[in-house]
């Protein structure tokens, strides 16, 4: 069965046609070439631009995070130290005021016994005081430490998902897994 143009109806049609990807004798190498370089691309883009970017923003979250704890870890030790000094303190007064009592004759034990009460008063008066900078120290450093997470979070979920995060769900988050929640 012969056709106009002069091929035969089934011969010619049949090697010629057909799916690209399975006529290795005509389209491999070319299959070969585009898919070494779609595969180098793809390789450069991730190694040169992609990755560098995850690895910055990592790096500015560690970085960030460990500023916090440093400042969080110095404001512990300060107010440490400051509750060992007033502790020294106080042990010294109290060492002074027993002293004096005990050099003390009878007709002094009224005046001795006023003067214990007035610096033990001064003293819990300090220590009260002081455990207060204690615990606004404390509480600056915690808010600190959320504050940075904040916009850790907000930016991580920003790199990484691609999604714009508010900055009260961010803070929600943040505050959630701090006391615990999640």
């Amino acid at each position: 069965m012969a056709v106009e143009d002069g091929h035969s109806a089934g011969g010619d049609h049949a090697a010629g046609s057909g799916f690209p990807p399975f006529d290795q004798v005509d389209t491999f190498l070319s299959q070969l070439f585009w898919l070494a370089l779609t595969f180098g691309f793809l390789y450069f883009m991730l190694a040169r631009v992609i990755l560098p970017k995850i690895a910055a923003t990592l790096a500015e979250r560690d970085a960030a995070v460990a500023t916090s704890l440093a400042a969080a870890a110095a404001a512990n030790e300060a107010a440490e130290t400051a509750v060992k000094a007033f502790d020294t303190r106080l042990l010294e007064a109290r060492a002074a005021a027993r002293e004096t009592a005990a050099a003390g004759k009878a007709d002094v034990d009224g005046f001795v016994a006023a003067e214990m009460a007035r610096v033990e008063g001064e003293m819990a008066k300090r220590l009260d005081a002081a455990e207060a900078r204690i615990q606004r120290a404390r509480a600056e450093a915690m808010a600190g430490v959320a504050g940075v997470a904040e916009g850790a979070t907000t930016a991580i979920v920003e790199k990484l998902v691609g999604v714009k995060v508010t900055a009260a769900a961010s803070r929600d988050a943040v505050r959630a897994v701090l006391s615990g929640g999640a």
